[in-house]
Formats: C-alpha cells, sequence, structure tokens
C-alpha cells in the first residue's frame, strides 16, 4: 500500500496496512527538524519526508526544500508581506508580532487583494511528481478569520464583527471570491484535498462566539467547499488551534472531512473519536505544549500509542504533532513519534 492509497483508505474510514502519519512545520522555527535531518542523513525536506514515512505533501505553502536553520533577525526589524502586512521581529529574533494593519489606513473599497500567482509557482510540477504515490493537499491557510484579523487589527475585527456587519461582510464577501478561486486553480492542478483553516480556538474554549462564527463564518466556508466539490470530489482539511467542539458538528455538516490538530491540551481526542469519529478524520493529536518540547522519548512513545489505541480503529487518523514544533523541542523527540507510529500503529491493532 503506497502512502496516498494509506491516507484515502483512512480518510473513508476503512483500516490501511499502517496509521498514516504527518508533520506540521513552521518555517520560522526549524530548528529540530534541521538536527532530526542532520542525525537521520537527509539532506533535504523531501529526503526528510521519506525516512520518517510522512505521508501526506503539500503545494501552495512554502516551498522551502533545503532544510537549514533560520537566522535569527535583528530584534525591532520590519517586514512587509504581500498584504501589506507589517510585522516586526520580537526579542528573541525568532517569532513577530503585526504591527501595521492595511485596513486601520486605507478604506475596503481602495485596497487592493495580492495576486496569488506566486502560490502556484512550483505547484503543478509538484502535483505531478508526487500525485501517483502521495495524497497531495492545496494550502489556503488563514482562509477567512486570521487574514481579516491581521488585515484590520485583532481587537478592531472582534469589535467589527458586533458593531460594524455592513463591513465585515463586504470584506468576508471579498475574500470568499479569492479563496474560490485559488481552489479551482488547485483543483485544476489535480490535488486530493483543499487545505483550510482560521484558528478560532483559545486553550479554554472558542475566540468568537460559535453563534457569531454561523453568522459570519460557516455560510462562506459552507459555499465554498459546496462550489469547490462541484467541480471535483476533493477532501477537505480544516485547521483550528484550541477548543473548537462546539462548532466541530458544523463543520462535518458542511462537508469537512479532516479536523487539524484537535489539540489534546485542550480537547480530549479520543473523546472526539468517540462523538464524531465515523464522520470526520483526526489529523495530529500529539502535544507539542508538552510531550514533544518537554517530554522525554518514552512519554512521546507513550503518546503515540495512547493516540492510536484509542483513536485509531476503523481508520479516521493521521498522526501527526498537533502544530508546529518550538525551537527548544529536542529532535530525537520528532525521530521517537514517527518510529513509534510506525511500530505500534500497523492494522489490525491490538488491545
Amino acid at each position: 500500500m503506497n502512502p496516498r492509497e494509506r491516507v484515502l483508505k483512512a480518510l473513508e474510514h476503512e483500516e490501511p496496512d499502517r496509521v498514516p502519519l504527518d508533520e506540521t512545520i513552521d518555517w520560522a522555527h526549524l530548528h529540530p527538524w534541521v538536527y532530526a535531518a542532520n542525525y537521520l542523513g537527509a539532506k533535504t525536506y523531501e529526503e526528510l519526508r521519506r525516512k520518517l514515512g510522512i505521508d501526506l505533501r503539500r503545494v501552495g505553502g512554502s516551498m522551502q526544500e533545503e532544510l537549514k536553520l533560520p537566522q535569527t533577525q535583528k530584534p525591532g526589524s520590519v517586514f512587509e508581506d504581500e498584504w501589506g502586512i507589517k510585522s516586526e521581529i520580537t526579542a528573541d529574533g525568532v517569532h513577530t508580532r503585526i504591527v501595521y494593519h492595511p485596513l486601520q489606513h486605507i478604506p475596503l473599497n481602495e485596497f487592493e487583494f495580492p495576486s496569488f500567482d506566486r502560490v502556484f509557482d512550483r505547484a503543478a510540477d509538484l502535483v505531478k511528481v508526487w500525485r501517483e504515490e502521495f495524497f497531495v493537499q492545496g494550502v489556503m491557510h488563514g482562509t477567512f478569520f486570521e487574514i481579516s484579523r491581521s488585515l484590520r487589527g485583532f481587537n478592531k475585527f472582534l469589535v467589527d464583527l458586533y458593531e460594524n456587519p455592513g463591513f465585515v461582510n463586504e470584506l468576508l464577501d471579498r475574500l470568499l471570491k479569492y479563496r474560490l478561486e485559488m481552489g479551482k486553480r488547485f483543483i485544476e492542478l489535480g490535488v486530493d484535498c483543499i487545505q483550510l483553516g482560521d484558528d478560532f480556538g483559545a486553550q479554554t474554549g472558542m475566540i468568537v462566539h460559535p453563534n457569531l462564527w454561523r453568522k459570519y463564518f460557516k455560510p462562506r466556508m459552507k459555499t465554498l467547499i459546496d462550489e469547490l466539490k462541484k467541480r471535483e470530489d476533493v477532501y477537505f482539511w480544516y485547521h483550528s488551534d484550541g477548543n473548537i467542539e462546539p462548532i466541530i458538528s458544523d463543520l462535518i455538516e458542511i462537508g469537512v472531512n479532516i479536523l487539524n490538530p484537535i489539540q489534546p491540551d485542550c480537547m480530549d481526542p479520543a473523546k472526539i473519536k468517540e462523538k464524531y469519529g465515523d464522520k470526520i478524520t483526526l489529523h495530529g493529536t500529539i502535544s507539542v505544549q508538552e510531550t514533544m518540547q518537554f517530554g522525554s522519548e518514552e512519554d512521546v512513545k507513550s503518546e503515540v500509542i495512547k493516540r492510536i489505541k484509542t483513536c485509531g480503529f476503523g481508520g479516521g487518523l493521521i498522526i501527526a504533532p498537533a502544530h508546529g514544533l518550538q525551537p527548544s523541542t529536542p529532535f530525537r523527540n520528532i525521530i521517537a513519534l514517527y518510529e513509534a507510529a510506525k511500530k505500534h500503529g500497523r492494522y489490525p491493532l491490538t488491545k
């Protein structure tokens, strides 16, 4: 069974030869992945993925292939992205914070969305290379909420949801049109899955009340999924950090197939599997807040085995770190995760 067949079988809630594996790389915090690659003798990102047994591939995000340590940048340095959002390097030289929100300074009707052509610079070639062997996803992270709050400012956009619905509707409608065009391009390339996501969850609950999410975001997400499914029967992957259990049933209703990351520090993956596991595939589930960063190799192995035993039955599970790893994460914990999953994730699972 090749990686693509393995993932497809798991998504259909059938048991493949083993639990599929994925990664969650933050290109600004590559440190543990680079150390793992050096230890395993991998020269490129693709070599590392193959050595670890990762079954999924992505196009449309950061297409960096060389694995090297990110350069520490001068604190206080400011850079601007294609949306005109400006971010400042924080004191540690690694993290950033947004310091300029364009839609606090430019009227929405004068603001021009950026071209997304660069997203597809290498995507077509990579889909051709990977499509027969791997499950390929087209990435559209920050689908609605994250880009809106970055453009407008977090606090201002939350206030807008209550006090300025005309502005919110206009912005989200423009974003819907933009994402539809991106999604169509991905489908034309032949991806298996469209990867969507917005961080609606905090550690203890949702950032936005579920009723507000249903008012503004659910109908547009449904339209996006419905329109793209008319063109091709692709899968839909949805990311949100934090505790978003109040809207999981809604996500299933509108056609989401894969939910990431089922953050175990604030949601119980076993309970999510028990309640929704026949309708949605769990992706992630391995703690980066605690186990990957602060645990031992045995701790990582133990969590992987627990997740397989409680969430792997009947397919519907893809194991990966629940988020990008922090620079301080021991690289041996990465290797322990994938070795344990490959050893103990073989079907049929033993009790």
